[in-house]
């Protein structure tokens, strides 16, 4: 291992991550432990993946919500998710949700595009 090495390595490991503190119930607690002990890992591991899943959901309720208000096309409200438009609308039509796509948005999303 070079010198670069072990700094890239450096390097990484210290913008990798930042540690919060956070409040929890005890039951809550006792899930993770539980997870944790089914999937034989650590209780951080079981939180940084509940956590992700969490974003993923948050984000794609935001969108559907803005989209279903108005607020955005269904390309910006992909953009929100974080997922692509034939995904997006595919949960659209999954959750029964109505396709509302004017001529209006359809030249926002398409000056969006170029």
């Amino acid at each position: 291992m070079t010198t670069k090495d072990l700094y890239t390595s450096y390097h990484i490991c210290i913008h990798m991550a930042e540690t919060i503190s956070v409040r929890i119930q005890k039951q809550e607690l006792k899930e993770i432990e539980n997870i944790s002990n089914y999937e034989n890992t650590s209780k951080s591991n079981v939180l940084r993946e509940v956590l992700e899943k969490g974003i993923k959901e948050k984000k794609l309720s935001i969108a559907i919500e803005r989209f279903q208000d108005n607020e955005a096309t269904a390309l910006k409200a992909s953009k929100i998710a974080g997922i692509p438009l034939t995904l997006f609308l595919d949960i659209l039509q999954k959750k029964g949700i109505n396709f509302h796509y004017d001529i209006d948005e359809l030249r926002e999303d398409m000056a969006d595009l170029v």
